[in-house]
């Protein structure tokens, strides 16, 4: 049902005019009450190694090197993940400046020009022109208007935060990377010092076998080894290429697998504090993103109930017309209009009781939502919390394995040239030893990855 009153006296218009504002001002939709997660949240993180203090920013800096620090400000430049981010983030600014704009009045400037005469009274035909200014407002008399920009602001302010949870996120990804990178060049050096330890023993073994004092036997095996380590030093620095090749993907660089890194994992950095459960919920953009996604569904489901209620428009049209340019200015030919428009839904098929059901499942979908998100982020802090004293304890069994293992490798080889021992032994205490001292740089690496799981899971700025 629309209800139009126009050519209303100024007088008239103006008291509608306040009548509507002061209307604008006390929407008399039911208030909805935001919905709560119910998110169980613990008072201390439950692992055993968790450290006491609040989390520090600056993580980086943690691991004292200034390569990884330039790579890292070198791929929040030219990332084109973060470039997505950063669009995607300025097109959720745009959509909210313009849900706003519809607070203010539009004013349009129009112009015409017409020709029209009578084919068979052979009347000379007749020119108008015309020039107008046009303004029309809604008058948010029960706050529809209010609740888009309110849905747009926070769907504003939650692409914010991603690309701020994206700049993390690919901070800690140049890291993991870089420190991929570094392990594959120590595998890669692994497996060449393994080709040369084997190329050593051949020798030794072709020297016995010219005294006779081993068969042809000992030479095929002795043989066998090396080229299966050859193979597996093709295989390391494949990887170690492609360790390389990812970080210059990161970077926004051609990916030539040219990157070079250094040659020893950094030092491990101690284990950050950890702060509060309760202050995650606070300090991750991610889960504050996905907070700004609530309220911005719950002013959506606000804005689908108010539009089943009157909308009032209101419309104003000052101009001139005239038959000849040089007459537009003639206040005799000035015109005008006021307008009141009135709009109340009446039969739509249950299309706007749909969209506010629709409004409503999305709020609660954007309600559990965030709930699983904070749920995930809790068991990410617990996880790598507890895989630090794991790995830790892992890499001293190694170490102790690594020793051992040189050591029978080392007296195993001595007794196979003494001729009290065959040369299996010496095979197999070789592959012991290797297997070891790979499984060191393995555990290692999934040390200081842990250390960035961790920092970039508690949310601190890098």
């Amino acid at each position: 049902m629309a209800i139009a009153l126009t050519g209303v006296r100024p007088t008239q218009f103006a008291w509608l005019l306040g009548a509507s504002i002061a209307l604008s001002g006390c929407a008399t939709t039911p208030p909805q009450e935001t919905p709560q997660a119910d998110l169980p949240v613990a008072e201390q993180w439950a692992a055993a190694s968790s450290t006491a203090g609040d989390v520090e920013p600056g993580w980086l800096a943690r691991f004292s090197d200034a390569e990884l620090e330039a790579l890292v400000k070198e791929a929040l430049v030219h990332n084109y993940d973060l470039q997505i981010a950063a669009a995607q983030l300025d097109a959720a600014s745009a959509a909210a400046r313009k849900a706003a704009s519809a607070y203010t009045p539009s004013v349009d400037l129009a112009a015409s020009a017409g020709r029209s005469g009578n084919t068979d009274s052979g009347a000379s035909a007749q020119s108008t022109l015309g020039v107008s200014l046009d303004v029309a407002w809604e008058v948010d008399v029960w706050g529809r208007v209010r609740a888009g920009a309110s849905a747009a602001e926070s769907q504003s302010r939650a692409a914010a935060l991603d690309l701020q949870s994206a700049r993390h996120s690919l901070a800690a990804q140049v890291a993991k990377a870089w420190l991929a990178a570094i392990e594959a060049n120590l595998q890669r050096t692994l497996a060449a010092d393994s080709v040369d330890d084997l190329a050593e023993t051949l020798r030794i073994v072709e020297v016995r076998f010219r005294e006779g004092q081993v068969s042809r036997q000992d030479v095929h095996l002795a043989t066998t080894d090396p080229a299966q380590a050859k193979e597996q030093r093709e295989a390391a620095s494949k990887a170690a290429q492609e360790a390389a090749r990812a970080i210059e993907l990161l970077l926004g660089r051609y990916p030539r697998a040219e990157r070079a890194v250094r040659d020893e994992l950094p030092a491990l950095t101690s284990l950050p504090a950890a702060g509060l459960p309760s202050q995650l919920l606070e300090r991750r953009p991610d889960l504050r993103a996905a907070e700004a996604r609530i309220a911005a569904a719950f002013s959506l489901s606000e804005q689908a109930r108010a539009a089943r209620l009157p909308r009032l428009n209101l419309t104003s049209s000052l101009g001139t017309t005239s038959d000849a340019l040089r007459n537009l200015a003639d206040p005799v030919n000035t015109f005008w209009q006021l307008g009141i428009n009135l709009l109340q839904p009446l039969i739509d098929g249950g299309r706007l009781r749909a969209d506010v059901d629709i409004a409503d499942a999305r709020q609660r979908e954007a309600v559990a939502a965030y709930a699983k998100q904070a749920q995930g982020a809790f068991a990410e802090v617990e996880r790598t919390l507890t895989a630090a004293g794991s790995l830790q304890r892992r890499v001293e069994h190694l170490r102790a394995a690594e020793q051992a293992a040189s050591e029978a490798h080392r007296l195993m080889a001595l007794r196979y040239q003494a001729g009290e021992s065959d040369l299996l032994n010496v095979l197999e205490a070789h592959r012991r030893w290797l297997d070891a001292r790979k499984g060191v740089v393995r555990v290692a690496l999934q040390q200081h990855l842990e250390r960035v799981y961790l920092l970039l899971a508690l949310g601190g700025e890098y």
